[in-house]
């Protein structure tokens, strides 16, 4: 097993055995044998959210209380054809600033695709975006965007480096993410290495040594 495994066993794991300590909270069966369960419960939207398919952990998604993000109970979330991405919905909440100085409640709902092979969260969008649904050859299609081919779009460690992409406490803004959607190797290396000598992430001894 080369370390990348092993690092994404241990985060399984790891996710694995807070999954089963979570509450109860909500599930939903989506097409394809994936399951989404939110728990974390807070104003009727949830924290965290678990993704399964055929019964087995893909990834579980905890937001850290400082988030803005909640994700939110999607009663039928779309998947596509052949059962490899299924659409996670989250909203943004916060306050606008208005002329006199007050601030105004204003919300924004987002959504992004999960990998049920990585668990990569990725093409996280809002607005029209989130309207759309998959056509027979996979592609999502919306008013927002025709045709978007989900082998694309999706965040790399060359983004980061290069400034084009910020980690964030978003669903999508994580070390834990970009290691699912571009897994180190030859091609990446150098830029998960100024990625870590300029400290854009957190990163722990075992992920260190494996980028």
């Amino acid at each position: 097993m080369n370390l990348l495994s092993l690092i994404l066993a241990v985060l399984a794991t790891l996710a694995s055995t807070e999954d089963a300590k979570a509450d109860g909270g909500k599930s939903v069966t989506a097409g394809s044998n994936i399951s989404l369960r939110y728990d974390g419960e807070q104003n009727g939207r949830y924290r965290n959210v678990s993704v399964m398919k055929q019964g087995k952990l893909v990834r579980r998604m905890e937001l850290s209380e400082r988030s803005y993000s909640r994700f939110e109970y999607d009663l039928d979330p779309a998947t596509s054809p052949d059962g490899r991405y299924v659409l996670v919905s989250d909203v943004e909440s916060g306050e606008v600033g208005m002329p006199d100085g007050r601030g105004s409640p204003h919300e924004r709902q987002y959504c992004g695709f999960i990998d049920t092979r990585s668990g990569c969260l990725f093409a996280r969008q809002t607005g029209q975006f989130c309207g759309g649904h998959f056509n027979d050859a996979g592609a999502w299609v919306s008013p927002a965007l025709s045709d978007l081919t989900l082998s694309e779009g999706r965040p790399t460690a060359e983004d980061y480096a290069s400034g084009r992409l910020s980690p964030s406490d978003a669903p999508d803004g994580s070390l834990d993410n970009l290691l699912r959607c571009d897994p180190p190797g030859p091609g990446n290396r150098d830029h998960y290495r100024k990625l870590i000598d300029a400290g854009t992430f957190e990163v722990t001894p075992l992920q260190r040594e494996a980028l």
